[in-house]
């Protein structure tokens, strides 16, 4: 009879027992299975985020033209068509519905030139997580905190404030999506302020710079054109190009160096205006690019100089004249060349003139004497060289000497 008693108690106990097991193992795949499902959507978000990254310019383009902050989401099968996603997954939890993505442009007003348009995205299931046909926000809890280990802000609604759904960490909350606002509603979101990434450079500069940036004294390589407004300030500045469109200003003198830093280095400019004196140390060169007798334009206030554009080193300047400002030789109209001693017969060489001047020859006498009754006749034939005739009227030699000027008139 005991040993009956004793079967019954030990069968009553092992039932007991593999209840209790079957009821742990259903535990133990409802956790898997949550926390799978928690992972799953975590991928899926990460994937959403990624893909807001690479279309912002494209939605910022939209919400530019429409002026609707509600931008066209992507659903699940075109965030794996876009590459965002690696594999296939469902379009909805294991419990039913779909998974439902919202985007838009935030905060209401903002303004492509302002730089203050962000992307903001809620991803959620449709229906909220039931248990026995009931919601359960035990369940919902387990879901968004496997989701949220993943990197991603997900929260549910409690069975208390069903309304809300509450952010994990508790700094985020949000309005509950789902019709009649259920407990247990899943939701993941970036931010209603942000799209997520406004604290980085995005690549394709669509967003701007809201501060000052500290680069931490690193270098900056291949950059291309750099526009500043304010003071762009460096203890050296090295370019093989340097575009001024303002002012150069130095506390003192400027120097242009070599590279080394060690001697001048010479300056190819075009039009230059210095207001002062400028010293040279070394010879002016002008350009060969006036000719004589030609107009040419003077500013009032300064005087333009040039040289013969025959390349002879004759230096002209933009005088005024009866016929205007013209070319003139700066020595003056016709600038003297040589001095010859002569007397009746001599020869005299005629000048070697720059282009625009032609030889001219003047003759002074000096010591001679003629009969008082006489006529003196001086003067030279030829067109150069030039022969000096000083004579009297009976065309017989004076006896003088005297003094031929030669000269180029212009």
């Amino acid at each position: 009879m005991g040993s009956i008693i004793e079967m019954a108690v030990y069968l009553a106990a092992a039932a007991i027992l593999t209840v209790y097991q079957i009821r742990e193992d259903i535990q133990k795949h409802r956790a898997a299975l949550l926390a799978s499902e928690g992972q799953n959507e975590a991928v899926i978000a990460d994937a959403l985020g990624s893909w807001t990254n690479d279309n912002y310019a494209t939605l910022l383009s939209q919400y530019t033209q429409s002026g609707n902050s509600t931008l066209t989401a992507p659903t699940v099968a075109d965030l794996k068509t876009a590459g965002n996603l690696k594999q296939s997954y469902r379009a909805g939890p294991f419990w039913g519905g779909s998974y439902t993505i919202r985007v838009s442009m935030v905060p209401d007003g903002c303004t492509e030139q302002d730089g203050n348009c962000h992307v903001s995205w809620i991803f959620y299931p449709s229906l909220p997580y039931t248990r026995g046909g009931k919601p359960d926000a035990s369940g919902a809890a387990q879901i968004a905190l496997a989701a949220n280990s993943q990197g991603a802000q997900f929260g549910f609604s409690s069975t208390r404030n069903s309304g809300t759904i509450s952010g994990i960490s508790g700094t985020w909350t949000a309005t509950n999506p789902l019709s009649g606002t259920p407990a247990a509603a899943i939701l993941a979101t970036n931010g209603a302020g942000n799209d997520g990434n406004s604290l980085y450079i995005r690549r394709d500069g669509s967003l701007t710079w809201t501060g000052s940036q500290n680069v931490n004294g690193v270098d900056l390589h291949n950059v291309g054109s750099i526009d500043a407004t304010g003071t762009i300030a460096a203890p050296i500045v090295s370019a093989s190009n340097v575009d001024v469109s303002n002012a150069v200003r130095s506390p003192g003198t400027l120097y242009v160096q070599n590279a080394a830093g060690t001697d001048a280095a010479p300056i190819d400019a075009g039009a230059a205006a210095v207001h002062g004196n400028a010293t040279v140390y070394g010879a002016l060169e002008i350009a060969n690019t006036a000719t004589p007798r030609t107009s040419c334009t003077s500013t009032t206030g300064t005087t333009r100089i040039a040289a013969n554009a025959d390349g002879t080193g004759q230096v002209l300047s933009c005088q005024y004249t009866a016929s205007g400002f013209q070319w003139v030789p700066v020595s003056g109209p016709s600038p003297r060349y040589q001095y010859y001693t002569v007397t009746n017969g001599s020869t005299v060489p005629a000048p070697t003139c720059s282009a625009g001047g032609s030889p001219q020859v003047l003759i002074v006498p000096q010591n001679f004497y003629v009969d008082t009754t006489a006529q003196i006749n001086t003067y030279v034939t030829g067109s150069g060289p030039w022969r000096v005739s000083m004579t009297d009227g009976q065309g017989a030699d004076i006896g003088a000497q005297g003094v031929v000027e030669t000269y180029c008139a212009y």
